[in-house]
């Protein structure tokens, strides 16, 4: 059942295919496919309905010419008839043949006799002078006396009085007629019929039978007939009433070639095949015979027109289709060159070049597209360098939640993919005039549509870069560009640049260093000075900075587990870089300083370390190694700050509803803000903002951030498939799993499962952007 199913579906299946190939096609290729296909079949139906129409005329004009001739052939065959029979009626009742066929003259004797032969002869020799084609003409009495004028075989007149004449009723049917003449196809040898025109002798007194007068005409005459009557073509056939049918050159034949079915009415024409080939023919009944005259010709010769026409048809199809591919060309050259242009404009917005303009030339459709894209371009240059200053401005000031680094990446068509984030501040000193000046940005502007890296303009010569990139490759780019302003521009420009971090929130930070360099570095002396100012200069090999910023940022967040990745980190740069003990303890030092202060800060004075904990502190670092003390570190800030972090949340009874929902539902792809505000009966804007007040996180943050630890925990401790995974984590889409997995961790959920990262450090590794935000949002929860 299933395989006839297949095949049944396979034809509608191709259908459907090469439906949606057309679909793929260029624009182009789909008007030139879809103008020819209707042109050619409009053309093709025109020249088919044409055709048919012409061949009907023909044929109607043919078959009304055809019958019309027939008419004329069968009038002048009329006219000849009646000539004959009038010569006919005279003979019959001339008062010398009455009389002498009153008596049987074969009993006369001696002159008598001869007397009355001659009297007979002389009547037939009389009418045998005034007639024309006559073969033969026969008297015959009562007493089967024969009389006769002949070009004929001599057998005739023993035909006309043998058994088989009588035996074909040809006596009978004159003895019941009433006198008018009777014509006939008579054949009375095996090679030889005759046309014969019977009458019956009546006696002018009494009415009695005293003889009859049969005329035989020979067919011949009716070629003579047809020259003159323009039906030469073709075969021409005459049908009596006796069913005998005589063909012109053919001869006669028992069995009439023609059907009542081919022939009704007295006259019209009609269609049949013979030996496979269709053949017209004409008819017209004679009224004086009762024959019907047949004129049959091959339809190939009647259309042979129609040839010539098709063939003009044929040509004027293929120049009617030149030429309407020729105005496609044009009207296709019309749309699509502009739409060409359009799309070329398209693609330089997306790569962020505002400057093109559509070059408007008529009021068509595509003209109002294009009046539509120069005005999208103007409200777009109008708009994105305000969203573009808003973003930078809240990536310099202050944490952005997933949900608004998104948003902002969606208007500004533009994404973090990188994951590591760092910011230079461009100063340009005293430039020459205002032309350097927009070249410089020019410059920037180009740098920036290369990818990996957005910009601002600060205030006056001040220009803030944010990279989205490693830090090789910024200083690189960095480099190129400097060179340029200097040696190409003729600038003074110089660059200062923070720290990079792994974390878009700590862009600020970055900022910060950046802005620290700007401020204590510009001096007169600058001429001097390198290009490139780096954050920490000469500190950079004796206190880790960057490091003690970032641990700081994740304790104050609650992260406890990114804290222990950076703390790995800067285990692995002390053993790289000889950096003296005293400044690894200040370190830690600032960091139990900082856990000293959250102890106290969630649990009053009785939470904070010992008194005398600096002390011990300073003991332990003297005695042992940094890698110990930075993991004893991270050991005691989870096992003493991790639980007052967890119990210090107090939720409000509709929160703790909707974290229960959240737990339970998790796995539900339609899990959101409207469906718990509608679980809950609040409503969904004021359910969404006392959720992030009280949680900290927003709810999608929340939920993501559970998804996330839960995907982990399937990946390392099951053997579950990616995609058994997506649905238990509430993803309907493997590919979007997948895709959001890479976004939070930095590894697909193959690379995560294959043991990319240490177990210990797998389900702590941010990679993208918003990252840190998901972790608090999972370890609030408990």
């Amino acid at each position: 059942m299933p395989c006839e199913e297949t095949k049944r579906g396979g034809p509608m299946k191709s259908f459907r295919n090469a439906i949606r190939r057309f679909h793929d096609l260029t624009l182009v290729k789909k008007m030139w496919l879809s103008v020819t296909f209707v042109s050619l079949l409009a053309l093709a139906a025109f020249a088919f309905v044409s055709s048919a129409q012409i061949k009907k005329l023909i044929t109607e004009r043919e078959g009304r010419v055809m019958v019309q001739q027939l008419e004329n052939y069968t009038g002048s065959i009329n006219h000849y008839f009646q000539n004959i029979q009038k010569s006919a009626q005279v003979l019959l009742y001339s008062p010398n043949i009455q009389e002498r066929f009153s008596t049987d003259m074969s009993q006369l004797t001696g002159e008598e006799r001869i007397r009355a032969f001659n009297d007979v002869y002389h009547s037939l020799h009389r009418m045998w002078d005034n007639l024309y084609g006559i073969d033969a003409v026969y008297l015959i009495d009562r007493y089967q006396n024969v009389f006769k004028i002949s070009v004929e075989n001599a057998n005739m007149p023993t035909f006309l009085t043998g058994e088989e004449f009588a035996r074909q009723g040809w006596y009978d049917r004159l003895g019941k007629s009433d006198g008018s003449s009777y014509w006939s196809f008579v054949r009375w040898s095996d090679t030889k019929t005759s046309i014969l025109m019977f009458n019956a002798m009546y006696n002018k007194s009494d009415l009695s039978l005293i003889g009859h007068l049969v005329i035989s005409v020979s067919p011949n005459v009716f070629d003579s007939f047809l020259s003159a009557s323009n039906l030469g073509d073709g075969t021409n056939s005459i049908i009596d009433s006796s069913g005998v049918a005589y063909t012109s050159g053919g001869g006669a034949a028992a069995i009439a070639p023609y059907g009542a079915e081919e022939l009704e009415g007295s006259k019209g024409y009609s269609f049949v095949k013979r030996d496979g080939e269709p053949h017209m023919l004409a008819y017209a009944k004679h009224g004086l015979t009762g024959w019907t005259f047949v004129h049959e010709v091959p339809q190939r010769l009647v259309l042979q027109d129609l040839q010539r026409v098709n063939g003009l048809w044929l040509a004027l199809l293929f120049l009617s289709l030149g030429l309407i591919m020729i105005a496609a060309a044009f009207v296709l050259r019309t749309i699509t060159t502009p739409l060409r242009k359009l799309v070329k404009l398209v693609r330089e917005v997306e790569r962020g070049n505002l400057s093109g303009r559509f070059n408007v030339l008529y009021k068509d459709e595509l003209g109002k597209l294009g009046h539509a894209f120069n005005h999208m371009l103007d409200k777009l240059q109008d708009g994105i360098p305000l969203i573009r200053e808003k973003f930078i401005r809240s990536l310099l000031e202050r944490k952005l939640t997933p949900e608004e680094l998104r948003e902002f990446e969606r208007k500004l068509d533009f994404r973090f993919e990188g994951s590591w984030y760092q910011v230079v501040l461009l100063y340009i000193r005293e430039p020459s005039d205002e032309s350097a000046l927009r070249a410089a940005e020019a410059a920037i502007r180009d740098m920036e549509l290369r990818g990996g890296m957005i910009s601002d303009t600060l205030a006056d010569e001040q220009y803030c870069l944010i990279f989205n990139r490693p830090e090789d490759e910024t200083v690189s780019q960095l480099r190129g560009l400097l060179d340029h302003l200097r040696d190409g521009l003729g600038l003074r420009a110089y660059a200062f640049v923070g720290n990079g971090y792994e974390d878009v929130n700590l862009v600020k930070t970055s900022f910060e260093e950046a802005k620290t360099q700007l401020k204590y570095r510009v001096s007169e002396r600058m001429e001097a000075e390198p290009a490139i100012f780096f954050s920490g200069g000469p500190y950079e090999h004796h206190y880790p900075e960057s490091f003690e910023n970032r641990l700081l940022y994740y304790m104050g967040e609650g992260d406890f587990d990114t804290c222990a990745i950076v703390m790995e980190e800067l285990i692995d740069y002390a053993r790289a870089t000889p950096v003296a003990p005293p400044i690894m303890n200040s370190l830690l030092t600032v960091l139990h300083n900082e856990l000293n202060k959250q102890l106290i800060k969630f649990g009053g004075d009785e939470r904070r370390l010992d008194p005398d904990w600096l002390g011990k502190l300073n003991g332990r670092l003297s005695l042992e190694p940094f890698e110990k003390n930075g993991r004893d570190f991270i050991a005691r800030l989870r096992k003493q700050l991790g639980p007052l972090v967890r119990k210090q949340v107090k939720y409000s009874p509709n929160i703790d509803k909707s974290l229960q929902l959240i737990r339970d539902r998790f796995d539900q792809p339609d899990l959101g803000v409207d469906y718990a505000a509608r679980t809950l009966g609040l409503n969904a804007n004021y359910f969404s903002q006392l959720f992030k007040k009280e949680v900290g996180v927003g709810f999608a943050e929340y939920v993501s951030g559970l998804r996330l630890e839960h995907a982990q925990r399937l990946l390392t401790e099951t053997p579950f498939k990616i995609k058994e995974i997506a649905e238990k984590t509430g993803f309907a889409d493997p590919h979007y799993f997948g895709v959001w997995f890479k976004d939070n961790t930095g590894l697909s959920p193959s690379q995560y499962r294959k043991g990319s990262v240490p177990r210990g450090d797998r389900a702590d590794a941010p990679a993208g952007g918003g990252t840190v935000a998901i972790k608090g949002a999972v370890n609030v929860s408990g």
